[in-house]
């Protein structure tokens, strides 16, 4: 895992990231993603991460999914 793990080869990642990530995650834990915008970051690149505390893997309520996908949209607008 340690060889495919985006955390262990953050140093490579050079373009704008973006995370979107449910704080009760089981699957993605929230300290995993902290770790890796920390450390692309740490790094110089841009990184937008938005967190929805009442979700988990995947995003059930529908203000969340409609804030998300504007989200990628925004995103995709800024750097395409």
């Amino acid at each position: 895992l340690r060889r495919i793990s985006p955390l262990f080869h953050a140093d490579k990642i050079k373009s704008p990231l973006l995370v979107i990530q449910g704080a009760n995650d089981p699957r993605v834990l929230k300290v995993e993603s902290d770790e890796i915008v920390e450390k692309v970051r740490n790094n110089g690149v841009e990184v937008e991460y938005l967190v929805f505390d009442d979700e988990g893997h995947g995003f059930r309520k529908k203000k969340n999914q409609i804030q998300a996908n504007d989200a990628v949209v925004e995103f995709l607008k800024k750097h395409l």
